[in-house]
């Protein structure tokens, strides 16, 4: 059995934070105004079971207590264990929907696996009915 996420939710808690500190400036909340760690991290996880399992080996070597250059520690990780905290993090945060509003983010949309070519076919075939058409310069 892997790491569980109540052993890593501190290591979520200070990294994201950190990653995501907000800019109410620009009406932006941070990681911990829309408890990032505490209420999206999990839903996301849940949904990347490929990846979570990684995903929470990589928080699990991190310190419990927030050290005193997180975004320094998080550059000291590897490029691969970078883009995978950064993917989960990021991912849940804009998952909430005050995020997608204050950023102007329409929301994540569904990617079919199975390939529909007869709405290519439908696409394409006007344009090669056209035939060759070419304009001077």
């Amino acid at each position: 059995m892997g790491i569980d996420y109540v052993t890593v939710r501190l290591q979520a808690e200070w990294l994201s934070a950190a990653m995501i500190p907000g800019d109410p400036s620009l009406g932006h909340p941070s990681a911990r105004d829309v408890d990032l760690a505490g209420r999206l991290l999990p839903m996301v996880l849940n949904s990347r079971t490929d990846l979570a399992p990684p995903f929470l080996e990589v928080l699990a070597r991190l310190p419990e207590c927030e050290p005193t250059d997180p975004l320094g520690l998080l550059g000291r990780m590897t490029a691969e264990d970078r883009a995978l905290v950064g993917r989960f993090i990021a991912g849940a945060y804009l998952a909430d929907r005050q995020v997608m509003e204050a950023i102007g983010f329409p929301g994540f949309e569904a990617l079919h696996s199975t390939t529909d070519y007869d709405e290519i076919i439908d696409a394409v075939e006007p344009i090669v009915a056209r035939g060759p058409f070419y304009r001077g310069t």
